[in-house]
């Protein structure tokens, strides 16, 4: 029953070897020609001009986003990337209208609730007019200007491919395959327990038979 066992885990670890073997060449092939395509922007670039760190900006922030899951069954991290949110939503404050104070209340007061609540309208047009405005500085491309060659838009595209499908199904098969290790380890450890203890009792009973005849 064990050396079905792990005969099957052994025909798993094999399909996922394969997997990692495929996933590995395609990302040495996108890295490849990513750096050829880098290469050829610079090449074909205006003198003084190179495609590189020099031309980073600063302020730069991530455009992708990791996230790991853990099934239930099993303790092996899935590997998932995604692009980023164009911002978080802002807190909006309900709109209770001009005019809703209560009966008592002073005209000053009336006043003072009609500014503040003014005051918030024009800050949330502002968040909305710069979350509007804040896609557009996404593209990491556009640190290098607006008419950036196309073999740098084919190695962004590249490199893309490379962080969002490659990576993390590359991450995830070698984390299923470190557990397939470590079931097979557990499996041989428990059919040698099994064994001996097969052998003890066969010695036993040999030793018991020996002593009757005698």
């Amino acid at each position: 029953m064990e050396a079905n066992h792990i005969d099957e885990l052994l025909e798993r670890y094999l399909h996922l070897l394969h997997e990692y073997t495929t996933l590995r060449e395609q990302l040495s092939t996108l890295q490849t020609g990513m750096y050829q395509n880098i290469a050829r922007a610079n090449f074909a670039a205006e003198r003084g001009m190179r495609f590189g760190q020099d031309c980073y900006d600063e302020r730069m922030q991530a455009s992708r986003r990791i996230s790991v899951v853990t099934s239930n069954d099993q303790d092996v991290p899935v590997f998932t990337v995604t692009a980023r949110d164009a911002g978080s939503t802002p807190s909006q404050v309900p709109d209770t209208g001009k005019g809703t104070a209560s009966e008592d209340g002073t005209q000053n007061s009336r006043e003072k609730v009609d500014e503040k609540e003014e005051k918030e309208k024009d800050e949330e047009a502002e968040q909305a007019e710069r979350k509007k405005k804040q896609p557009q500085r996404k593209d990491p491309l556009r640190w290098f200007g607006l008419l950036t060659p196309m073999a740098l838009r084919q190695a962004q595209a590249q490199s893309i491919e490379a962080i969002e499908k490659v990576i993390p199904k590359l991450v995830s098969v070698n984390s299923q395959m470190a557990q397939i290790e470590i079931e097979v380890r557990r499996a041989r450890k428990k059919r040698a327990k099994a064994e001996a203890a097969a052998k003890k009792e066969h010695d036993i009973g040999a030793g018991t038979e020996i002593t009757a005849s005698s």
